[in-house]
């Protein structure tokens, strides 16, 4: 696997994250009071995931020149 093709697995599943975000926050919209607690810490945890996502891939993608 190279660098360019690892950087695009994890941008297609930081994709997936955002995806799943914005899945989290529609439901927000008719949650409860008591779930509005649960998605709000999920959707914080999937977004930290996101960023670790996004950030590992610019870094992959640096890299894309160097053989490993």
């Amino acid at each position: 696997m190279t660098y360019k093709e690892w950087a695009d697995d994890y941008l297609e599943s930081a994709q997936k994250l955002k995806a799943k975000i914005a899945d989290l926050k529609a439901q927000k919209e008719t949650a409860s009071i008591s779930e509005l607690s649960l998605l709000n810490r999920r959707i914080i945890s999937l977004y930290n995931m996101y960023l670790d996502c996004v950030h590992t891939s610019d870094e992959l993608a640096r890299r894309r020149g160097v053989a490993f």
